[in-house]
């Protein structure tokens, strides 16, 4: 079974790039972005990092169309205008990219998802696609600006922290009088989304 990791591009320099890739046995990277161009870091233009990723033997593939952030169809946004993560992860088109990053990882490939946020808490990539596969039982960890890993697990204390920072103080009746408390993570990421999801009112 390979590893599963995340990667933001942010404006990196592409041989920066290419060092965090290799520091971690990464093989394949699956662009989630929905539109794989950016104008402030032209270097992670779809052909572009294609072209550099191979010249460095490490394969690419544009999965935005199963992973991306900003789908076209209404019924997978929320009734307050942003795309709800839920929906998505249960969408049929999410489910077919999710089969075959599960089919890379047993044929032993190390995967990354890469979008361009730095940091995983601010991007789907985190908090939309790496959920599904953390709640299937699969580790995830983030490669971080500065190319140390943030595992899932941790991303999830974040949230917890940032949402719920006087969980812990909480008394045993007051946990279960409270509906929320009975998932925090749950409406953690929820939180998160509300925040983060992409909302056509953007473009």
């Amino acid at each position: 079974m390979g590893n599963l990791f995340t990667i933001g591009h942010s404006q990196h320099d592409t041989s920066y790039f290419i060092e965090m890739l290799k520091q971690h046995k990464i093989n394949f990277v699956l662009d989630v972005r929905s539109t794989p161009y950016s104008k402030y870091a032209e270097q992670f233009n779809r052909e572009n990092i294609e072209k550099t990723l191979r010249m460095d033997q490490i394969k690419y593939s544009f999965m935005g169309n199963y992973f991306g952030a900003r789908p076209s169809e209404a019924e997978l946004y929320h009734a307050e205008g942003y795309l709800d993560f839920e929906k998505v992860r249960v969408s049929e088109r999410f489910m077919i990219g999710f089969q075959n990053v599960m089919l890379g990882l047993q044929q032993e490939n190390n995967i990354a998802f890469m979008c361009t946020e730095k940091d995983p808490f601010n991007c789907h990539r985190a908090i939309m696609v790496s959920r599904a596969f953390d709640l299937a039982g699969i580790e995830v960890n983030h490669i971080l600006e500065d190319g140390n890993l943030q595992s899932q697990s941790v991303l999830n204390d974040r949230l917890l922290d940032k949402y719920f920072p006087e969980r812990n103080q909480m008394s045993f009746f007051d946990y279960l009088n409270n509906a929320d408390s009975v998932d925090h993570l749950v409406e953690a990421y929820r939180l998160r989304n509300k925040e983060i999801g992409y909302r056509m009112t953007d473009s």
